[in-house]
């Protein structure tokens, strides 16, 4: 059983960051979970060509990793 002390989320246009930390009360022992995500690739709502050619790529990536 752990207790929740306490969470935090930052985030920004471009990051975004979480952490949570929990104790175990019966040894009193914390532990602390964070992670954090970045956006790398940024284009208009309106530009769905690059958003069609990002998604072939991302499904031909996934096709040539299942099946070299």
């Amino acid at each position: 059983m752990f207790r929740i002390l306490h969470t935090t989320l930052d985030g920004s246009d471009d990051r975004m960051a979480l952490a949570l930390c929990v104790s175990n009360p019966i040894s009193g022992v914390r532990y602390t979970l964070s992670f954090g995500l970045a956006r790398t690739t940024s284009s208009p709502v309106e530009d769905n060509d690059t958003y069609a050619r990002r998604i072939e790529n991302y499904r031909r990536s996934i096709e040539l990793s299942a099946n070299p």
